[in-house]
């Protein structure tokens, strides 16, 4: 006979309120989300910035399909990838949308490990893997 074992879920969640409580009343955090709702606001941001990832996403698939890019695409590619960092409002977004991707993937790494290793971790851990390239890369951080 098999017995049934159940976390308490309520304590966790009442952590992970407090933990995007302390989140939402961050000054960096209310910055970079007002940089965000600023580019959603820009019809003329959001579309150049669509149209740039549509572009992104068709190279890759040439790419994937091992068609060969050619110099003018490439071309037209630097030039449109440049607008979006001349564009202070899509280069705000962007930087906003990667610093909370990294913090997300900091999270997530801290509670992975932590669930992996069986404790908590010691300072520095999360960090040494939490480079932004998914700890694939073969850097020593």
């Amino acid at each position: 006979m098999s017995t049934i074992v159940k976390m308490d879920k309520q304590a966790i969640m009442l952590k992970m309120e407090e933990l995007c409580s302390v989140l939402l009343q961050d000054k960096g955090y209310r910055e970079m989300r007002e940089m965000i709702d600023q580019f959603a606001a820009d019809e003329q941001a959001t579309a150049q910035y669509e149209q740039f990832m549509e572009k992104h996403q068709a190279l890759e698939e040439k790419e994937r399909q091992n068609i060969e890019l050619l110099t003018s695409e490439m071309q037209v590619y630097e030039q449109e990838e440049r607008a979006l960092y001349d564009h202070p409002l899509i280069r705000r977004f962007m930087y906003a949308q990667r610093e909370f991707s990294l913090l997300h993937q900091q999270i997530s790494q801290y509670f992975t490990k932590s669930v992996e290793l069986n404790r908590l971790l010691k300072p520095g851990e999360v960090h040494k893997e939490a480079c932004g390239c998914g700890g694939n890369c073969s850097s020593n951080h």
